[in-house]
């Protein structure tokens, strides 16, 4: 028997069909234990890192079905502003907003209802769970295709170790499920070709209408089925009858929701975006496309993908011109499917592309599929493995394959949940975490409007205080301004960004303002019409003394722990001498001290001001740093080029940082200037103090 003869691993990987039990659970165990594998770790994750922004916005529409007792057709997040038309600076009653079919946030709400739980868990389970149905129909598809198991196993391993889809596979965004509706509904479609069963084709025209609703792109899928059954209506192949009302009635419900839709945009605004956005020039185009390979190549697939890639299709190729093998008819129409999805692809990024460079998760509504099922294609017309050493020989290449393919998405992962200091929406997270439990304590009521000045991410702040309002995204003193006219309860901000963001370009604010509470890292405020008080007032610093107040005039040389002191009588604002940085500068004024055991002990507060004269406008950094053993306890900065508004004049700048406890000894507390964009600036009366 050949069961005896033969390997028996190599045996059953090799030789049993996809009828076979043993072959589907082998696949459901690598899809489900390499899902976990990578997702995990993160299934309680809040939305946070890389575009934290939109998966925010769809949490926040499934918490508001549960609040809006499921009204499908009214969807509605947290904020009573909205993006567009008016850029988030007109007020409304009601925080409904336009978008896709939000059937999956839907049903998300459901579970959340059923469950009794909102946490992000039940959102992030649902969408792994979906991806892993796709991805079984993807390996039926693809041994539908091939009629080969281990070429199957390899397209699947291709599929699932795509760093960008990784990522997305347990978030928020509908990309997931209608990626794995649009596989579900190929699969269907692929076997109405060999089976000529009309069933099959009208379950493919559900799916793909499915994930079309609630992610437009994919209706180039959609549009591509359609095309090739209009071409081989024109070949008299198949009646017109048995696709037309299918397809109908699909056109029928994207175009009744596509009017529904701009209806509530209409009516209500929305807060995601409606309108194409094309590059303007050729050489803005090539200038994108560039971005895109810099921030993107290594994220949609790894090296090792692009590898197999070119050798599949090398290869295939060869097999081609040189074999010329016979291409079944159904094979021959899905390769036409194929480059009719990819061309369509290829329209939307031409309309889409200034969004490209910023959205990595456009690739998968784009071209990821044609990709891997483009792959798909070339292992199609490879030879057919034979023979135990080829068998061999392939098992040890899906094995290779995920061996440096696996480690490298974990990594690749975690790195993208390393938030750097620049990150002011996971910095935002950070603030507001426990925050609705800080305004339960000091009695805010659930039901209270809360506007929240320089949201940073429009739903974050709310979802995190559960409770609603109005964002204030952009901190100019007329947007400022503005909002304050709006109906809200209260006021609510960062501390840390108070005054570089919100003090700076409005310093009135200080007198519309009466303190409610403060828990070191948000502030809650009530709207007042008169009361003066001075930032040091406002800050509640005016009964403390600093543990350490610094400032160089430059008239004279300070004393020892500052360094990179630079005199100059040429632009002055007081006195005979002001400091210089010179475009040839790396770091400006420094202090350091290593006597500072005041931060162990609690927070602290660190503000800063000075006059600057911007000359070369670029980025510079105003920088904090407590280091220990040349390790960073914690490091903070803020760049300044934004609030240097107009060269060549003479502006207060005032900054806010706050010092966690330092929970170490032997640190060394930095304060200086990082000319990061080598600028020319001038200083005078540097001065920080640390409450």
């Amino acid at each position: 028997m050949p069961f005896v003869k033969n390997n028996f691993y190599i045996y059953i990987l090799s030789k049993y069909n996809l009828k076979n039990k043993f072959s589907h659970i082998v696949v459901w165990m690598m899809i489900i234990g390499v899902g976990f594998l990578f997702q995990y770790k993160f299934l309680n994750e809040f939305p946070s890192y890389t575009h934290a922004w939109a998966q925010s916005d769809r949490y926040a529409l499934s918490l508001g079905f549960l609040d809006n007792n499921f009204n499908l057709f009214k969807p509605q997040t947290s904020v009573y502003n909205h993006q567009f038309p008016n850029n988030w600076e007109a007020s409304s009653t009601t925080s409904v907003t336009a978008v896709d079919f939000p059937i999956h946030d839907y049903v998300v709400a459901i579970l959340m209802k059923l469950f009794g739980n909102t946490s992000p868990f039940l959102f992030r389970l649902y969408v792994l769970l979906y991806s892993f149905i796709g991805i079984y129909y993807l390996y039926k598809l693809a041994y539908a295709i091939t009629k080969e198991y281990l070429k199957s196993i390899l397209i699947v391993l291709f599929f699932i170790t795509s760093p960008v889809y990784v990522y997305y596979q347990s978030g928020f965004l509908p990309t997931i499920p209608s990626l794995s509706n649009v596989i579900i509904g190929l699969y269907f479609y692929y076997t109405s070709f060999t089976s000529n069963n009309q069933k099959s084709f009208f379950k493919s025209v559900f799916f793909l209408t499915l994930a079309a609703l609630s992610r437009t792109t994919f209706v180039i899928p959609l549009v591509a089925v359609c095309s090739v059954e209009f071409f081989r209506y024109l070949k008299k192949e198949i009646g017109i009858r048995t696709r037309l009302m299918s397809v109908v009635i699909s056109f029928s419900l994207l175009l009744m929701y596509y009017f529904y839709n701009a209806y509530l945009r209409k009516n209500y605004g929305s807060i995601f975006l409606n309108y194409l956005m094309p590059p303007h020039s050729f050489s803005e185009a090539k200038e994108l496309l560039i971005q895109i390979y810099n921030n993107w190549r290594l994220q949609y697939f790894t090296i090792w993908h692009y590898v197999v890639f070119i050798i599949g299709f090398g290869l295939a190729t060869i097999f081609i011109v040189f074999k010329k093998p016979l291409v079944q008819k159904p094979n021959a129409y899905f390769s036409g499917f194929i480059v009719l999805y990819f061309l369509g692809c290829c329209c939307f990024a031409i309309v889409m592309l200034q969004q490209f460079p910023a959205h990595d998760y456009y690739f998968l509504d784009t071209f990821y599929l044609p990709m891997v099922l483009g792959f798909a294609m070339c292992l199609l017309f490879l030879p057919t493995i034979s023979g135990k050493l080829v068998h061999l020989l392939f098992i040890l290449l899906i094995t290779g394959f995920a061996i440096v393919t696996i480690p490298n998405v974990i990594s690749n992962q975690n790195q993208r949940r390393v938030a750097g200091y620049w990150d002011k929406t996971e910095t935002t997270i950070q603030n507001f975490k426990q925050a609705h439990r800080f305004m339960d304590s000091v009695g805010v009521a659930k039901d209270a409007k809360i506007l929240v000045i320089d949201a940073v991410a429009p739903n974050i702040p709310f979802l995190l205080m559960q409770r609603k309002g109005f964002a204030v995204m952009t901190t100019s003193k007329e947007n400022i301004v503005n909002a304050l006219k709006w109906k809200f309860d209260y006021i609510v901000f960062q501390n840390e960004y108070f005054i570089s963001d919100i003090y700076t370009p409005y310093p009135d604010i200080l007198n519309r303002l009466h303190k409610i509470a403060d828990n070191g890292k948000i502030s809650i405020y009530t709207l007042t019409q008169h009361n003066p008080q001075s930032l040091i007032e406002f800050l509640g610093l005016s009964k403390s003394n600093p543990i350490l107040n610094e400032e160089v005039t430059f008239e004279a040389p300070p004393n020892i722990l500052w360094s990179n002191f630079s005199q100059n009588n040429k632009e002055i604002f007081k006195g005979n001498f002001s400091g210089y940085i010179s475009p040839m500068t790396d770091f400006g004024l420094t202090f350091k001290t290593k006597y500072l055991p005041q931060l162990q002990e609690k927070n602290h507060t660190l503000i800063f001001s000075s006059y600057i004269k911007s000359i070369i406008k670029k980025d510079c950094e105003i920088v904090v740093s407590i280091k220990c053993k040349d390790k960073d306890v914690f490091y903070k900065s803020i760049n300044i080029k934004d609030l240097l508004a107009t060269k060549y004049t003479w502006q207060n700048t005032t900054l806010l940082f706050q010092i966690p406890k330092i929970n170490t000894k032997d640190y060394e507390f930095s304060f200086f200037i990082w000319n990061t964009g080598r600028g020319e600036l001038y200083v005078d009366d540097f001065r920080f103090m640390i409450f």
